[in-house]
C-alpha cells in the first residue's frame, strides 16, 4: 500500500481551477519531484497535503486514512513550506522552544544534532532576523525534522542555497529516504537539483498531471563529417537531425547503418560527441508526446 494517495483532488476559486483531478502516490522511502511552471498548481497541492487548504473535492490519504479530517495523521509529517520564527530568538531557542511545546523536556540533543545536520551548528546563537534566505531555509529543513517525520513536504527547498546548502539538503534527503524510509515529495524549478535524487517525477500543467513516471534518459550521438551535407543526400539518411556537417542520432537508431549510409554518399564522420539527455530536454519536450 502506497504511504501517501492524492485521489481526485481538485482545488478550485470561484472561476479558478487551481488543481483539478489530481491522482498520484508516493510509497515508503520513494522521493518524488513536483515539477511545472510558476502557477501550475504544485504550491496549492501541497498546501492541501499539509492541512493548509482544504481541496473542493477528492481525498488524501496517508496510511490509508484520510488526511482531510481532524485528529488525522499530519504529526508524522514534516513540512518546509513558507517557514516561520520568531525573529528576536536565535536558532536554537526556535527549535528548542517548539521541542519543548510538544511536550519534550531535554531537548539539547536532538537541536544540536540537527542544527548540525543542516550546516548550522555554528550560527545557532545568532537571531533568526538576521538570517539570509538560505540560512533560513536550513534551519525551516531543521524544523521539518523536529518530529522525526515519516514523510516530508517540501515547498522549493533549493531556492536561496548556495552549492554548499544545496549539497547539505540532498545528502539530507537521500539519508531520510534511503535509510529511514521516509516517504517525500518537493517541488522544485532547480531541474539540476531533482535529476540527482529523485525517483519519479509528477509533472503538473494549469492544475493538470501531465506526467507520471521515471524520466529515461536516452543518449545521442552526434556525428561530425568530413564536409556539409546537402539536401539531395539528407533523404538517404532517414531518422536523424542533420544541420550542415553535424547528425545527430537517437539511442533508438542504428548507429552502424547510419555510418554506412554516410560512407555510401562519399561522407567521413571525423569525430563523434556523445550527449545525455537531461532532464531539461524532457522538460522542455518529451512530456508533451506523453502527456496522459
Amino acid at each position: 500500500m502506497p504511504l501517501l494517495e492524492i485521489r481526485n483532488v481538485s482545488k478550485s476559486y470561484k472561476t479558478l481551477n487551481a488543481l483539478s483531478n489530481m491522482t498520484f502516490n508516493v510509497g515508503a522511502g520513494e522521493i518524488v519531484a513536483l515539477l511545472g511552471k510558476n502557477g501550475a498548481g504544485k504550491t496549492t497541492l501541497l498546501n492541501s497535503i499539509a492541512g493548509n487548504i482544504h481541496p473542493t473535492s477528492g481525498d488524501i490519504v496517508y496510511k490509508g486514512k484520510t488526511l482531510l479530517q481532524k485528529n488525522s495523521q499530519l504529526s508524522e509529517f514534516g513540512i518546509l513550506i513558507e517557514p516561520t520564527f520568531i525573529p528576536y530568538m536565535n536558532a536554537y531557542d526556535n527549535l528548542s522552544i517548539l521541542l519543548k511545546t510538544s511536550g519534550i523536556k531535554d531537548v539539547r540533543k536532538q537541536v544540536e544534532d540537527l542544527l548540525k545536520l543542516v550546516g548550522l551548528e555554528n550560527k545557532k546563537n545568532e537571531k533568526t532576523k538576521a538570517f539570509s534566505f538560505g540560512m533560513r531555509q536550513r534551519l525551516g529543513l531543521a524544523q521539518a525534522l523536529l518530529n522525526r517525520p515519516q514523510f516530508l513536504i517540501l515547498d522549493e527547498p533549493f531556492v536561496g542555497l548556495d552549492p554548499a546548502g544545496k549539497k547539505i539538503l540532498k545528502s539530507v534527503i537521500l539519508e531520510k529516504a534511503r535509510e529511514e524510509k521516509v516517504g517525500i515529495l518537493f517541488s522544485s524549478h532547480d531541474l539540476e537539483d531533482v535529476e540527482e535524487i529523485c525517483d519519479r517525477i509528477v509533472l503538473i500543467e494549469n492544475g493538470k498531471k501531465k506526467y507520471d513516471g521515471v524520466v529515461k534518459y536516452d543518449k545521442k550521438y552526434v556525428l561530425i563529417c568530413n564536409r556539409e551535407i546537402v539536401e539531395t543526400e539528407k533523404s538517404n539518411i532517414p531518422n536523424c537531425t542533420i544541420d550542415k556537417n553535424r547528425v545527430v542520432v537517437e539511442q533508438s537508431t542504428d548507429l552502424a547503418d547510419v555510418f554506412e549510409r554516410l560512407y555510401v554518399n562519399g561522407i567521413r564522420v571525423i569525430d563523434l560527441e556523445i550527449r545525455q539527455k537531461s532532464l531539461y530536454d524532457f522538460f522542455d519536450s518529451d512530456w508533451k508526446e506523453e502527456s496522459m
